[in-house]
């Protein structure tokens, strides 16, 4: 595998990420920077930058005497995670309702069947995750408080996007989530402050329980 000199760590970084997504790299599991360094055919260096920067990102943990590893969440942890997520972006978008025209209503709207007819078309398949990434942005739109909305974005992305994104594409099909989008939509359509709270935190609360449920039965250690 070649890289080019001047984006060796960010590469490898995309690299350890990318085999953390499929399911290469297990919850728990050693990263041996002197194996992947020779693997990758480059120097130790930068597979040292890209893992620490893993480590700032919550992937990757690092332990004396027991080096780098991909991070081991407990169910507990899952379940905070999901719940603080929940809690954040519900308050953002309910908050921000009084900001939201009727016309930006209708174009989240048209957004989410846009994206549900090009996922039927032949030779263009969104996954899950480009689906959700694009719909929780524009929720967030009108979120003033960027604290609150990097934190919302970011406390539970590393669970669903990396550590248990297998798992996280299992629990609901394409059209599950689409028709789950769609009744936040018509809650946001209503004005209804509260209405609005509960289908965000509900959701978040239900795959939390869902992951840490998955976690408990797993056989991931950190051996």
């Amino acid at each position: 595998m070649v890289f080019k000199k001047q984006t060796y760590s960010t590469v490898v970084a995309d690299y350890i990420k990318r085999q953390i997504q499929q399911g290469e790299l297990l919850p728990g599991q050693a990263i041996k920077e002197v194996a992947l360094a020779e693997h990758l055919g480059i120097s130790r260096a930068p597979v040292r930058e890209a893992l620490e920067s893993l480590v700032q990102e919550g992937l990757v943990t690092s332990e004396p005497q027991k080096g780098k590893r991909v991070r081991l969440m407990s169910p507990e942890e899952i379940r905070n995670s999901y719940s603080v997520g929940g809690i954040l972006e519900a308050t953002g978008v309910a908050d921000s309702l009084p900001d939201w025209s009727d016309a930006e209503v209708d174009e989240l709207e048209r957004v989410l069947k846009d994206m549900h007819k090009s996922n039927q078309s032949a030779g263009r398949q969104l996954g899950l995750t480009e689906l959700d990434d694009i719909f929780h942005d524009r929720l967030l739109m009108h979120c003033h408080n960027p604290y609150l909305v990097d934190l919302a974005r970011h406390s539970c992305s590393t669970i669903s996007k990396y550590l248990m994104y297998r798992q996280w594409t299992a629990f609901y099909s394409f059209n599950e989530l689409y028709e789950r989008h769609v009744m936040l939509v018509e809650a946001m359509r209503s004005r209804d402050r509260m209405a609005v709270w509960n289908k965000i935190r509900e959701h978040y609360e239900e795959l939390g329980a869902y992951m840490a449920e998955l976690m408990e039965k797993s056989d991931w250690t950190q051996e």
